[in-house]
């Protein structure tokens, strides 16, 4: 578990599944998180259950807690120790939360996490044209807009723009110190 500033990163457990699945049908948090369509309960339990319970090298799964209370999900994605880079993506639940700095905190301690921790170098992100929230996020927690993907998937009906957002684990400290000590 890390925390700062009330928020705090630990491992997903099957217990926050059946929260998860009530955000995954707040329809404007699917469209913004491109989760159309929807599984069924089961399935979506089944589905995490395993990645819980199997985790694969490749991705790590956190829980975000706001005081205490279970609000989020962060993923590290795609996690690739030879190029030493990955993708996150990141969800907060509950809408009377958003806009509070959470997911910022969030981001800052994965970030920290997975440059000191997994040793990577570079973590990116693919965020909708349409999620401008998650766009001013990602300029927030100090990643650089590095490119525009036209048309490039098809989401909601229509073709979407996917904007790609990167950050440098050099970039990342010159903006923040670390949380995290490790033996030398």
């Amino acid at each position: 578990m890390f925390t700062l500033n009330s928020v705090t990163l630990r491992p997903l457990e099957t217990t926050d599944l059946d929260t998860w699945y009530t955000w995954e049908y707040n329809m404007e948090l699917a469209m913004l998180a491109g989760w159309i369509p929807l599984l069924a309960h089961t399935a979506f339990k089944q589905k995490f259950e395993q990645r819980i319970n199997e985790p694969k090298g490749e991705m790590k799964y956190f829980a975000i807690d706001y005081e205490s209370q279970f609000v989020g999900v962060l993923q590290l994605a795609e996690i690739d120790h030879y190029e030493k880079r990955a993708a996150i993506s990141i969800i907060i639940g509950p809408k009377e939360l958003w806009g509070r700095g959470i997911g910022s905190t969030a981001l800052r301690l994965l970030l920290d996490y997975a440059f000191t921790v997994q040793g990577l170098e570079r973590v990116y992100s693919e965020v909708y044209g349409f999620n401008t929230r998650s766009q001013r996020l990602m300029e927030r927690a100090g990643f650089h807009k590095e490119g525009i993907l036209r048309q490039h998937t098809l989401q909601n009906g229509k073709r979407q723009d996917l904007h790609l957002y990167g950050i440098l684990k050099s970039e990342f400290y010159e903006r923040y110190p670390t949380i995290f000590t490790l033996p030398e």
